[in-house]
């Protein structure tokens, strides 16, 4: 059986593992419909739902093909965490990523997967060219579909096996840590944005108190890196929101002892190892993208009904930016936007917590996250995205039979 890593996910399908692009190609060409995995590092229904699933771990490419003005070819089913430091071989290097790099560069760059930086966009704006097999297990490349509609496809359009990719060269990241009010961080926000190449927030549910992350760009040497202390962390969150069952004061208590036990931190790394983080424990997620404008006052009635509402959520909310980019069924599309991330435990139900903020984040005129937790259909989509009917014709046109299409997809995808 498959399982995504959350667990919320699952399918009995049985498993292929082409070795090669012929292979690949006759597998695509049989009429079952179909799916492929990365790892699994999305929480909605994107793999499960077909009847075949494709594994592409074994397909014989190569990690890094030739590079060309500030351009490389890549293996579009490995891992990020393999691409960096194959990458760092070359003196190259990413732009950006996001925290978690277990993803497969495929599945993070069909679900606009994303770092922080205001003028820093979603990994899928790097790609300038691509090759997929399509449905009826030809080869397409971005000559014969626009590139604009090939950065951002949940795999609807075809199975992407290698894309081209905007690289810089490799370079250092000085990350400074600290502990905030929540309040001020709302209020600074924008101002540390514009101020700093990467910056983000994650709130500390019932202390008032956030985590800020700074990156800049530096040429100083690197330093040991710090003990990884976030697992703990959620631990203590965990044992505190039991503790409040109890007595709201011993909830309290654990929570200040918490926050006076962070500590600043100052670390200096390649950019990879300092922007990208381990997490073991389990989690589900929404987010949503929204306006830069609205972002506030909406984070504010998120925290109030958090509050309120919701004593038995433990986990941190999580606030980034992104650049604006172009392709069609990117979140960004347009402009920069803000994400706000809401989390549960992996083992408990998410339901109420999270119908009780999508609103909020519908209403504000956010987008959801393609990989991660969200409510709507074709009817709230196609009001979303200006683009977003042009590239269901297209995909309809390149794979008329659905091949691609499980029913989850078809809510999404089909009015």
């Amino acid at each position: 059986m498959w399982t995504n890593w959350a667990g919320n996910q699952r399918a009995d399908t049985p498993i292929a593992r082409p070795s090669s692009i012929a292979e690949l190609q006759q597998a695509i060409a049989q009429p079952q419909s179909l799916r492929v995995l990365g790892s699994g590092h999305s929480f909605t229904p994107i793999v499960a739902g077909g009847d075949r699933i494709l594994d592409l771990s074994a397909l014989n490419l190569p990690t890094l093909g030739d590079v060309e003005d500030g351009r490389v070819w890549v293996n579009a089913n490995a891992r990020l965490r393999d691409l960096s430091p194959a990458l760092g071989g070359k003196g190259l290097a990413f732009r950006n990523l996001g925290d978690i790099n277990a993803q497969s560069l495929a599945g993070a760059v069909s679900t606009a997967t994303h770092g922080t930086g205001r003028e820093l966009p979603c990994l899928a704006a790097e790609i300038t060219a691509a090759r997929m097999v399509s449905a009826s297990g030809d080869i397409l490349t971005t000559e014969d579909i626009p590139l604009e509609m090939a950065q951002v496809t949940l795999g609807m359009l075809g199975v992407l096996t290698e894309a081209q990719i905007s690289v810089v060269p490799k370079y250092n990241l000085r990350r400074q840590v600290n502990l905030n009010s929540v309040q001020d961080s709302l209020a600074t926000m924008h101002q540390k944005w514009a101020e700093n190449r990467n910056f983000e927030f994650f709130y500390i549910p019932f202390t008032g108190k956030t985590v800020e992350i700074r990156h800049a760009l530096t040429d100083a040497a690197e330093t040991k890196a710090p003990r990884d202390l976030d697992m703990i962390a959620v631990k203590v969150l965990k044992l505190a929101r039991s503790a409040g069952k109890v007595s709201e004061g011993l909830r309290g208590a654990l929570l200040k002892l918490l926050t006076m036990a962070q500590s600043d931190e100052d670390y200096v790394g390649e950019s990879w190892r300092v922007l990208c983080s381990d997490r073991r424990i389990p989690f589900k997620e929404m987010e949503y993208h929204l306006p830069p404008d609205v972002a506030g006052d909406v984070l504010q009635e998120v925290l109030t009904r958090l509050h309120r509402d919701h004593k038995d959520i433990y986990f941190p909310i999580e606030v980034r930016q992104t650049a604006g980019d172009t392709a069609c069924l990117s979140p960004f599309q347009g402009g920069r936007r803000i994400s706000v991330a809401i989390h549960t435990d992996a083992s408990e139900d998410h339901q109420r917590y999270f119908d009780a903020i999508e609103p909020l984040f519908v209403e504000a005129g956010g987008r959801p996250h393609w990989g991660k937790m969200h409510s709507l259909t074709y009817k709230n989509l196609s009001t979303m995205y200006p683009d977003f009917d042009r590239f269901c014709a297209l995909r309809e046109q390149v794979d008329p039979d659905g091949k691609f299409l499980t029913p989850a997809l078809a809510r999404l995808f089909r009015p």
